[in-house]
């Protein structure tokens, strides 16, 4: 296989130029097309990688495979190409199960923390001597990639749910946050999603170990449907396998005391805030635990991970200001994020949100409306489509409605990006946190706020 050439179309993609880079990395030459330049782009040509911007159907010409996302449409010129060749086509998550199915796979799955959960155990198991292969949907500030291939015969991985592919990989060991229904451009109902989530612990490998937050109804719904698995439970509730205590929360950090069967373990100290990130950072323990690390190389290497970027990334600081951008696209997702900048922040916070797919706007307009209730200010960007159609009646201004129902009055709808940058500057007053969420592409805009207020890091 190292004497062929992987084609991936939208190789600029987080999750595609992770696998890209893996196999790389592992000596197979790799193409790829992307519709624009991007720092992901970049980084793939400076590891030797030919990648085209646009896609041309002689892009593929001298390709062995192509490897596609499902973001990629039938007519895509370089797919037709490929058919008429009839060059194989492999979907991303086949590639990848490829890597994780071939070695001892850890798989992070759930609705929210796939990417903080994998990344901290990467972080955690090449402290204590591991040092997994992974793909990751996000950058990994310690190591400065979202993919590397190691030695180790572990991988550890994040296993997508939006489009149904995490049931091609066998994990040893399969790792389960939470489940609540998120994509409904895919899913029709919660029971659909459940059954992707079942089967995808039904594939854990004879002897492998579930890890799952007992706290979330959602996930403990699903595990229940499972049977033959060798489960460990964590959460806050000190029944579970693997808990934690004694909580306190310090800037935008915390510490914790972690028992194990009840029995006190010793304490973490964790850079990221909420609780959400604690959560986290237990599932991350129930894997250390799994593979006999000691405590103490667990909590030091959760003490020394720096996090992710677009999760809770700060891109400006001052006496003034501080500027944090997030991915947080999901109602739950915008709650919690917005609760942990107010457990570490006292001032105002004017959260700046763009809704990404129509489709999920129209599934959770009403939800979106209770989950900025710690925001003193909230500015709504257009919807980011992702290639969706518009749907009538469903826009930003739906969102602002219930936001406006649910006792915050302070919401503006300024338009496009130009317009938002030139909101929020207007609404900024002296001690402000802003806070930038969304999956789409106002972190453009999140980038050149940071250029603008005094100190961009």
């Amino acid at each position: 296989m190292t004497n062929e050439k992987i084609h991936f179309i939208g190789i600029g993609g987080i999750g595609m130029s992770g696998i890209a880079l893996l196999l790389m990395q592992r000596g197979i030459a790799v193409s790829g097309s992307d519709s624009k330049e991007s720092e992901r782009v970049s980084a793939l040509r400076a590891k030797g990688a030919e990648v085209f911007i646009g896609h041309r159907a002689e892009n593929v010409k001298d390709a062995s495979e192509i490897v596609v996302s499902s973001a990629i449409r039938e007519d895509n010129p370089e797919l037709v190409e490929a058919k008429r060749m009839g060059i194989p086509r492999f979907h991303r998550s086949e590639k990848l199960a490829w890597l994780v199915n071939s070695r001892r796979g850890i798989t992070i799955a759930g609705t929210h923390g796939k990417t903080t959960t994998t990344s901290m155990a990467a972080t955690v198991m090449s402290a204590a001597g591991v040092a997994p292969s992974y793909v990751v949907g996000g950058i990994i500030k310690s190591f400065g990639d979202n993919s590397r291939a190691n030695d180790s015969d572990w991988i550890v991985i994040e296993a997508d749910e939006s489009d149904g592919s995490l049931v091609n990989y066998k994990s040893e060991i399969a790792v389960l946050t939470n489940v609540e229904l998120d994509h409904a451009d895919f899913y029709k109902n919660l029971a659909q999603l459940d059954d992707v989530f079942c089967r995808y612990l039904n594939n854990v490998i004879p002897g492998g170990t579930c890890i799952y937050c007992a706290d979330d109804p959602g996930a403990k719904r699903v595990v229940e449907r499972c049977t033959g698995l060798k489960c460990v439970t964590y959460g806050f509730n000190p029944e579970h396998d693997i808990s934690a205590r004694k909580v306190t929360h310090e800037d935008f950090g915390s510490r914790f005391e972690v028992c194990h069967h009840g029995n006190l373990l010793g304490e973490i100290h964790l850079r990221q805030p909420g609780l959400h990130n604690i959560s986290n950072a237990l599932a991350v323990v129930g894997i250390g635990l799994t593979l006999d690390l000691p405590f103490e190389a667990i909590a030091q290497g959760l003490n020394d991970f720096e996090g992710v970027g677009r999760r809770f990334q700060t891109l400006a600081l001052s006496e003034d200001h501080h500027l944090v951008d997030d991915y947080a696209h999901h109602p739950s997702e915008i709650k919690a994020t917005l609760a942990a900048a107010r457990l570490g922040h006292a001032g105002r916070i004017v959260a700046v949100f763009q809704p990404h797919r129509y489709s999920r706007v129209a599934a959770f307009a009403e939800q979106f409306g209770h989950a900025f209730g710690d925001a003193d200010v909230v500015i709504l960007a257009d919807v980011y489509a992702a290639g969706e159609d518009p749907i009538n009646g469903i826009d930003s201004q739906a969102i602002a409605n219930y936001i406006r129902q649910n006792g915050n009055h302070h919401v503006q709808c300024p338009g496009g990006l130009d317009q938002v940058e030139e909101c929020v500057m207007g609404t900024l007053q002296p001690g402000d946190l802003i806070l930038t969420m969304g999956a789409g592409d106002l972190v453009k805009t999140a980038h050149t706020l940071a250029d603008r207020l005094s100190a961009p890091v």
